[in-house]
Formats: C-alpha cells, structure tokens, sequence
C-alpha cells in the first residue's frame, strides 16, 4: 500500500524545506537526531572490545586536541595530520562543491570545537580488529542558538598510517534518555556495548574521489527514522544516514542530464520504521531561485523500504522551474514509487 497523499505531502514539503537549510557548519562534527533512541546491538553485529581505558582516554585526547588545535589555528597540514584520508575527501569535496575555495573557506569563520575539559569520559570500544575506536565523553554543550542541554559525545577514531586519527565527532541529546544518561554518568561500559551510537565503525571508512567544480550545487536530503542508509551519487559522492534527518551536499553536484544514485536501506532491528524521505535537489545559484527536487524516493512505514541503483535526467525546463515566475507545469521529479493522487473531495449534498 502506498502511502497516503497526506504523508506524502508532509514528506514532500520537509524534503524541499531541508534543501534551504545550511548544512553543519564543521564537517566531521555532526550532531545526531535530539532526544534519538538507540538501539540495542543486533545480535549479528560484529564483536567489539574493551580496550585499556587509560591508554584509550590518552589517544583519544591527543587526537582530539591536536585535531581541535588545528581547526582554531586554522592550520591545514595539522589539520591533515590529524584527519582521516575519508574525511579529508569529504570536506574537501563538500566545499568545492558548494563552488568555493579548499581550504580557505573551510577554516573560515569556524566555531571552535568543544573542550574536553567541559565533559567527563565514560569509556572507549574498540572494533575493526583495533582500527577504529569510539571514545565517549558526557557533559553540557550549546548547539547553534539551542539552550546548552546534558549530551553524549562521541569520538570516532580511525588508526591510520601508524597514528589514530579523527574521523568525526557525533553528539546525542540525552534529554529524552534518562536511564543512557545515568548509566553514562556511573561510567557504565556495558551501555557503550549496547547501544550502537556508541560503536566504533566496524569497517574502515571508504575514501570518496576527490571532484571537481559542479555543473550544478545539489543537495541530498534524507529522513530516515530507525533506519540505515548508505549511498553514492554519480559514482564520486559518499552518503551515510543513521536514524537521522540530515541535508547534506552532493559532492561533484548534480550535472544536467544523466545522473545515478544508488544506496541501500537496512532497517534497524527494536526500532519504529515511520515514513521514509529520499530527495535530491538542484540548489539556486541565481538570486530569487528556488531548490527544485529532481528525485525523490518517498514511502510509508507500511512499505518494505528497497533500495537499488537509479538513474535520473535534470532537465532543461526543471532548471528553468527554479524561478518563481516560471509560467508552465513544473517538472515533476522521479519518482521511485510513485506518488498517489490526492483523493477526490467528497461531492457536497
């Protein structure tokens, strides 16, 4: 059954709502889905360690800091040496695909990253075969023009040309997790077990190709409650969700004509699996333009969510639809299920 036209409408409007918003503005520091609830460890889920927790705390501050010194001093090789090759990719990509200057634009106006001395460390699981770590810390942060609220936070570290090196940092609202949050504060170890927010990667993260300038800024935009999604664009854009609602920028962008897109959907085992929202948008370049969604995979929680491999056409008159004065039928994007007509409005007696 496909999903009613009122869902569809709701997803459909906050797929074009998500495009407009920035995307974070420190790539490698992403905070997750407020108030999320993890998960607990699927029973096929590869095996984690405990490592030394005094040696773990050490790396994982060293890394830390080094990583944070270089991001407020703006200095590119020790922002180098102390990032993962993926995420040097990701950033890189990111920016200049958004047509602006690699690293000028990337160190400027950044907000600092947080200081570990603001949190207390609970522990660190190791996975990967001892190549990935995930070191969690728990205190107050201020996120944006939020109120400062009690988070998790988590550093993910990948050991890579003989030296541990960041790969991102990820932070969890505990305001809605009371039991996560006492257990965090006891030092509970066997709750970073548990939950899968707390794992280490258990595959070393793929290097995405470095891009060139876009024919056109493109956006992804993905909600994806209780479920997993990974994905590449055009053969050069790397994509993960986890039961987030995230916009991120396509790397390479969009081209016009042909473009490909394929990802796979898996859905987190104890969780809800409510809408799901895939789309992808061409982003206006021209003062007064519009995003205009060029596809979209859109489903309800009673559908098996599939994914595959597609390809797509950004067409002369979508781009044309981008300006508000746009007199003909705007394009409609592809769609991988198709959308059900609004119903008819019931004939007043």
């Amino acid at each position: 059954m496909r999903a009613n036209f009122l869902a569809v409408g709701t997803v459909a409007a906050a797929l074009g709502a998500a495009a407009q918003q920035p995307v974070p503005a420190t790539p490698g520091t992403q905070p997750a889905r407020q108030g999320i609830a993890l998960p607990a460890q699927a029973a096929h889920a590869p095996a984690y360690v405990v490592p030394n927790q005094n040696k773990a705390r050490e790396i994982a501050e060293t890394a830390y800091n080094t990583w944070r010194i270089a991001m407020i001093r703006g200095n590119e090789q020790a922002w180098l040496s102390s990032t993962t090759a993926a995420r040097q990719n990701k950033v890189r990509n990111m920016i200049v695909s958004e047509r602006k200057q690699f690293p000028q634009d990337f160190f400027r106006n950044q907000p600092p990253p947080p200081q570990l001395e603001h949190f207390t460390y609970v522990g660190s699981i190791a996975g990967c075969g001892n190549r990935t770590m995930a070191c969690t810390y728990v205190g107050k942060l201020q996120l944006g023009s939020n109120q400062a609220s009690e988070n998790a936070m988590v550093i993910e570290l990948v050991f890579e040309g003989g030296k541990w090196k960041l790969d991102q940092t990820r932070f969890f609202n505990l305001a809605q997790l009371p039991d996560v949050k006492k257990r965090l504060h006891a030092r509970d170890i066997s709750v970073l077990q548990e939950q899968d927010g707390f794992h280490p990667y258990d595959k070393l993260p793929a290097i995405p190709p470095r891009c060139g300038t876009p024919q056109l800024i493109g956006k992804v935009f993905v909600d994806a409650p209780g479920r997993e999604i990974e994905m590449r664009i055009n053969g050069v854009s790397l994509h993960e969700f986890y039961d987030e609602r995230r916009a991120d920028t396509i790397g390479g962008g969009l081209r016009r004509g042909q473009n490909t897109i394929s990802y796979t959907i898996k859905d987190n085992p104890g969780m809800e699996h409510p809408t799901l929202g895939i789309g992808l948008f061409v982003m206006p370049e021209t003062p007064g333009n519009e995003p205009i969604c060029v596809f979209d995979h859109i489903i309800d929680s009673k559908e098996a969510a599939k994914g595959g491999t597609f390809t797509f056409q950004v067409k002369n008159e979508q781009i044309a639809a981008m300006n508000p004065k746009y007199q003909g039928t705007k394009p409609e994007p592809f769609h991988v299920v198709p959308l059900k007509p609004k119903p008819a409005a019931p004939a007043k007696k």
